[in-house]
């Protein structure tokens, strides 16, 4: 795919360098340098896990990010309105229109952190995320569709600490997503009423429901494509620039699709960190 797109480009007279590395850490580590030299753009071809790794390299460049989308889901090219058609994606590139956008940023009590363009899952959220990247097919939204049912079978819950700027929650929840975009997971609208660049953070908490817990889950799981899911009345959701999560247990932590931790951790929005080719709004 990522031969394709060059092609594509070189087609309207653009010079283009093709970099893929042997693995994860070697394609960063390239893309890291691309950045720092001459380069003009990082075009990106892949999915949102793609995209990320390029945020890692990019950011503080200055140099601005394209992206030909060509993962299993897309989320962070659908929030800008950027084709899935290869060949329409390469037309945005070529119209030159770049958008500032915000990103997100984790951080752990060890020192690490983690930077994401979508959403940040914990709980079950994050528990799908790893079911998900175990399973070779089927590809696409389908795919996260399966792996919720089947950790929904294993359903449990864990008691949150939960700080969004000054308002402070403490319940049992079954997850809690921190989103930058409105969906992950190939369209699912976790934080409908997010924006990439309103400088703050939505956050979704799912809280246990009394009684039927799985019941009131399966119930509710659906109209996540819609974005309908808020309107659940054991669904809250707030937004801020920072956010702090603590639980017991310990839950795991995913951005963008990627495993990069577990609680406790703290998410603060980076405003217009990066820009972004994209088609005018």
């Amino acid at each position: 795919m990522a031969h394709d797109a060059a092609e594509l480009l070189r087609a309207r007279d653009v010079e283009v360098e093709v970099i893929v590395g042997e693995d994860i850490a070697d394609a960063a580590d390239l893309a890291g340098k691309a950045a720092r030299g001459d380069t003009d753009v990082i075009v990106v071809v892949g999915g949102d896990g793609t995209v990320r790794l390029a945020v890692e390299a990019i950011i503080g460049s200055g140099k601005p990010l394209a992206v030909i989308p060509a993962g299993s889901g897309n989320d962070f090219a659908r929030n800008l309105g950027i084709p899935l058609e290869p060949a329409d994606a390469v037309e945005v590139v070529l119209a030159g229109h770049r958008r500032p956008i915000d990103l997100g940023r984790v951080s752990f009590p060890d020192g690490q952190t983690a930077l994401f363009s979508t959403v940040a899952a914990t709980g079950f959220d994050a528990a799908v995320t790893a079911r998900a990247i175990d399973m070779r097919r089927p590809r696409g939204q389908s795919r996260y569709t399966i792996a919720a049912l089947l950790e929904l079978l294993a359903l449990r819950s864990r008691h949150y600490q939960v700080r969004v700027d000054d308002q402070a929650v403490e319940s049992d929840l079954v997850f809690a997503a921190i989103g930058n975009t409105t969906s992950y997971g190939g369209g699912m609208k976790i934080t409908p009423a997010a924006s990439i660049t309103d400088g703050q953070l939505d956050v979704t908490l799912a809280l246990t429901p009394p009684r039927l817990a799985r019941w009131t889950i399966a119930r509710v799981f659906p109209k996540v494509f819609s974005g309908k899911h808020i309107d659940s009345p054991n669904v809250r959701t707030m937004r801020g620039e920072e956010v702090e999560l603590y639980c017991d247990p310990p839950a795991l932590v995913s951005v963008d699709g990627d495993l990069v931790g577990q609680l406790p951790a703290v998410f603060e929005a980076v405003p217009h960190a990066i820009e972004v080719f994209a088609p005018a709004s």
